[in-house]
């Protein structure tokens, strides 16, 4: 490797893991999904009408099939305090509540990875920064999306050790099902059974409350909004989302019941994989691969947005933080890696996948094409470079998946848990401390 190869990667290298520079990276783009709320954030304006309605004027948003509204009554409850805010500052309020939200999101993804120490986890290159530059949050931010709210309360239940807690947050998470279902399986493949069951409260209590206030009984509402649940997942005019495989699969299958069969399956077996792979975890990976696993499978089997690629922090978090064994395993048996052409190719393989998986999370490939093409309200994709581009999220979704998967059940914890390392100036080289 020449010199200028080598400096221009200790440049990036030194680059991925200066905190403050992602932090400041961050800090601008969640400041530009404020600010973009602030002038529109059409989807906070349409729950706080809804939630309106339920309360203060005793109207049901669910209709029939043709509905007003897609999220769950509880949710309506829950979200029900977005009625007192004045709508001249609905959206501003709004963005700064889900602009706290992503530091607590970002924060809390660091603190339930239980697998390393304290002291290794501030060796670690992934920071707050990481996640608060990703495109996923700044048009969250600016759409004044709920996803945050979902995902903060379910790494809350992550983090949390005691039961009712833990419980109460699992069902919290649900007010978005598809955020809160990757938290919910996560506490069953865990066993936490107790606050699996105390994580109904909430949906219960806000169900009764919801109908409480129609007039209805909680069965009747219940029933109501399984109508519009089925109705969004079910026959050829489903939902489509940006990111689940199913639209994909009836890209490539002409038939809509031999599609939809396909999809079923890859759900049912990929969940079935995901139960076997966790009884052949050790308990290290365990903690450190389960969670992101789930959020994965979510995010391949159900609707989900683009914005809902916050998802995958976890996941990331556990990359960087495999790369992390890697080093300090490779520094305690004496390996080389002062210089860059010194390292193993798989430990500057990983630096790079990982280091390109950041960007892509920040520049949104799939957006980046609809942009070029001139912001098609229907975008046309001919061809199989154009349809690969607007499948990229799933393919993304998939290969991690994968990856994740694989390293979950091969990957030996390294022993790090006495051990803490600093990195020197020519890269990430470990400077090892038992």
């Amino acid at each position: 490797m020449n010199p200028a190869t080598r400096d221009a990667g200790s440049i990036v290298l030194r680059a991925l893991r200066s905190r403050r520079l992602w932090f400041l990276i961050g800090i601008t783009n969640v400041a530009a999904g404020v600010w973009i709320a602030s002038h529109r954030s059409p989807d906070v304006w349409t729950v706080a009408h809804w939630c309106r309605d339920w309360l203060i004027n005793g109207v049901s948003p669910y209709p029939g099939v043709e509905f007003r509204t897609n999220y769950p009554p509880y949710t309506l409850v829950l979200l029900s305090p977005l009625t007192i805010i004045p709508e001249r500052m609905l959206g501003m309020t709004w963005g700064l509540i889900s602009a706290a939200l992503a530091v607590t999101v970002g924060w809390l993804g660091l603190t339930a990875t239980t697998s390393v120490t304290d002291r290794d986890r501030q060796a670690l290159v992934v920071s707050i920064g990481f996640f608060l530059s990703w495109e996923s949050v700044r048009v969250g931010l600016g759409l004044g999306q709920f996803t945050l709210v979902a995902l903060a309360c379910g790494l809350g239940a992550v983090a949390s050790r005691e039961r009712i807690t833990r419980g109460v947050l699992l069902g919290l998470s649900m007010i978005k099902p598809q955020i809160g279902v990757a938290f919910l399986l996560w506490a069953m493949l865990e066993g936490a059974w107790a606050s699996v069951v105390i994580s109904a409260l909430p949906i219960v209590v806000g169900t009764i409350v919801f109908a409480a206030r129609l007039g209805q009984g909680p069965l009747r509402i219940a029933a109501a909004y399984s109508d519009v649940f089925l109705h969004q997942i079910s026959g050829p005019g489903f939902r489509e989302g940006t990111l689940e495989l199913r639209p994909l699969i009836h890209d490539l299958v002409a038939s809509t019941a031999l599609a939809d069969m396909i999809h079923v399956a890859f759900v049912a077996g990929t969940l079935l994989f995901v139960v076997l792979a966790q009884r052949r975890m050790s308990a290290p990976n365990r903690s450190l691969f389960l969670l992101p696993l789930t959020c994965l499978w979510t995010l391949m089997s159900v609707y989900h947005a683009a914005y809902d690629l916050v998802l995958l922090w976890p996941a990331t978090i556990a990359l960087w933080n495999w790369q992390h064994r890697a080093v300090v395993g490779d520094a305690l048996q004496g390996v080389p890696s002062g210089r860059s052409e010194d390292r193993p190719l798989q430990q500057r393989f990983s630096i790079a996948a990982l280091s390109l998986l950041q960007l892509v999370l920040i520049v949104d490939i799939p957006g980046l094409w609809w942009k070029a093409a001139g912001r098609p309200a229907a975008p046309v994709f001919e061809g199989f470079g154009p349809a690969a581009l607007q499948h990229f999220d799933r393919f993304l979704v998939v290969a991690l998946f994968a990856t994740i998967g694989a390293l979950s059940i091969r990957s030996e914890p390294s022993a790090t848990s006495s051990t803490s390392i600093s990195f020197s100036e020519e890269g990430l080289t470990p400077q090892v401390q038992c």
